[in-house]
């Protein structure tokens, strides 16, 4: 694949997790993989080297994204061990690839429900949750307690139209109450809110967490404020890679203000450290910090 291919797929990956959370947005790219290998025609021996591509595109990504990186390596050990189906016929090539997707999506949608499970032991009747993006918390967590009941407020940083919207359609959906407020007024609501719910794309092993551009001043700011802040995660999202090597997109931008032309530059995701976190809650239940590496599924 060529470098502007490349690129863009990762804007594709970008634009995507502003509608999703980045589970979410591994279950969408896993059925475009599905779809992608039922439309593949090509000699018996190319059916190898396409999937070889496909997984080194996704893996390659800026920034890179989980849980489908872990997915995708989980992937190709499964399609090694069966030596990529080698003596098999175009047909059986792939439906027994397809079996392997159909598989991970299937355990990643149970880790999914399982996260949300865990998560409503951390909502309380009266809570007022400050929530920021489009991750976990917003898609699975929150809507199941309100299923379930409980009576809660949420109060919503405003980002980018597109992703505050999505937050929104959430609330709205569900009948949630909620309060939209700009990230830079948060200072005026500590004395009513009690949690922040976070997501993340990854957390990585050197103790870091990446998220959405905006997540580093608000956890600092609900730090020294002394607000608990939790971490929602499923454990593919964990990874044994730093967070120096988790490609953040560096974005340059023309831009004109007063007459004057100037480069606006902008990163794609914050690194944020977990030592500002009190509570990383997993599919498998609340982790340390001590031992993310523990929990590595790759």
């Amino acid at each position: 694949m060529s470098s502007k291919d490349q690129l863009i797929l990762d804007t594709l990956f970008r634009d995507m997790v502003k509608f999703y959370s980045s589970s979410q947005t591994s279950l969408v790219t896993l059925d475009a993989i599905i779809e992608s290998i039922n439309d593949l025609e090509c000699d018996d021996e190319m059916f190898a080297p396409q999937l070889k591509e496909v997984c080194s595109i996704i893996t390659s990504s800026q920034p890179r994204m989980f849980p489908i990186d872990n997915l995708i390596i989980l992937f190709e050990k499964e399609l090694e061990n069966n030596d990529y189906f080698k003596d098999k016929d175009l047909t059986t090539k792939k439906s027994g690839t397809i079996e392997i997707i159909k598989n991970l999506s299937t355990r990643l949608e149970h880790d999914m429900s399982e996260l949300a499970k865990q998560g409503l032991e951390h909502i309380e009747d009266g809570d007022f949750i400050v929530l920021h993006a489009v991750e976990e918390p917003v898609e699975l967590l929150i809507p199941e307690a309100k299923k379930m009941g409980k009576e809660f407020e949420v109060l919503i940083l405003r980002q980018e139209s597109v992703k505050t919207e999505q937050v929104v359609n959430v609330m709205e959906k569900n009948q949630i109450k909620y309060t939209v407020i700009p990230e830079w007024d948060l200072i005026h609501f500590f004395d009513k809110v009690n949690k922040l719910f976070i997501g993340a794309y990854a957390i990585t092993t050197d103790g870091k967490f990446v998220s959405d551009s905006g997540t580093s001043n608000i956890v600092s700011e609900c730090h020294i404020h002394q607000l608990p802040i939790y971490l929602f995660a499923p454990v593919l999202e964990i990874t044994p890679t730093f967070s120096r090597d988790q490609n953040i997109y560096l974005k340059e931008e023309s831009e004109t203000a007063g007459g004057v032309n100037f480069t606006l530059i902008s990163h794609s995701s914050d690194i944020v450290s977990l030592d500002l976190v009190d509570h990383i809650i997993t599919d498998q239940g609340e982790v340390n910090q001590e031992t993310i590496a523990e929990h590595c599924t790759v």
